[in-house]
């Protein structure tokens, strides 16, 4: 009997708990209808795997290079760049003078006997570095006493030859002479040519004597003997081409 009696208090019991569970269920649930209620956060999920590499690029794995796109449109133009300084002056062209530019050193009886070395020079101004230089001697000179002998007479320019494009020069050579050592025979001689190469500014234009290439040493020279020697320079163009 008492046993009974305990389930049937239990029975109730769980029925009353269940009445006041559905009574405050039935009391919120309008308020949810009308303006919505807010669940619990959900717990996060798990992260996802990592993605495939995407394609290698023709330049190194950077992607495929896209089409070249259309030219663009020209720009506004630019102000003008400030004035670039004036430019040294350049050397006046030597073809435009009309203007000779030349001279003449003259000398009276010499009489000069020396067998080596410079005889007489004249000073000149060169104008212009591509310009040549005309020269010529005319004066008297000889050698003699002497059989298979020779002298060179030859122009200088600042004490060097002219190389451009060869020396200036003469030559007076006595040979057999009939076995005669006597001979000695005056006469005026020219000796001519053009020099290019030499730079602008004074130019020391010198007449020398000296022996033949190939000739004994020490014979018997003599320049510019009762007579006028002269040395004439004039400035001209290049030559042509």
């Amino acid at each position: 009997m008492k046993t009974a009696s305990f389930t049937i208090i239990v029975f109730i019991a769980c029925m009353v708990s269940q009445l006041v569970l559905s009574a405050n269920r039935s009391v919120k649930s309008p308020s949810c209808l009308s303006t919505g209620c807010s669940g619990v956060p959900g717990v996060p999920g798990v992260p996802g795997l990592n993605g495939r590499d995407g394609k290698d690029g023709r330049d190194g794995g950077k992607g495929e290079r896209g089409a070249q796109g259309a030219p663009g449109r020209m720009g506004p133009k630019g102000p003008p760049g400030t004035k670039g300084k004036a430019g040294a002056k350049g050397e006046p062209s030597a073809q435009v003078s009309d203007q000779k530019n030349w001279k003449q050193c003259a000398w009276k009886n010499i009489n000069d006997g020396r067998d080596y070395g410079l005889i007489k020079y004249c000073s000149f101004v060169k104008q212009y570095s591509a310009t040549a230089l005309k020269v010529e001697y005319n004066g008297d000179f000889r050698i003699a006493f002497c059989l298979d002998c020779c002298k060179r007479w030859y122009f200088t320019f600042n004490g060097v030859e002219c190389k451009g494009p060869l020396a200036i020069d003469g030559i007076y050579h006595i040979h057999v002479n009939n076995r005669k050592t006597d001979y000695n025979v005056h006469k005026v001689t020219q000796i001519a040519g053009y020099c290019q190469g030499i730079p602008k500014g004074t130019v020391k234009v010198g007449i020398n004597v000296g022996d033949c290439v190939g000739k004994k040493s020490g014979s018997d020279a003599y320049t510019g003997w009762n007579s006028v020697t002269r040395i004439m320079i004039e400035e001209v163009p290049p030559p042509q081409h």
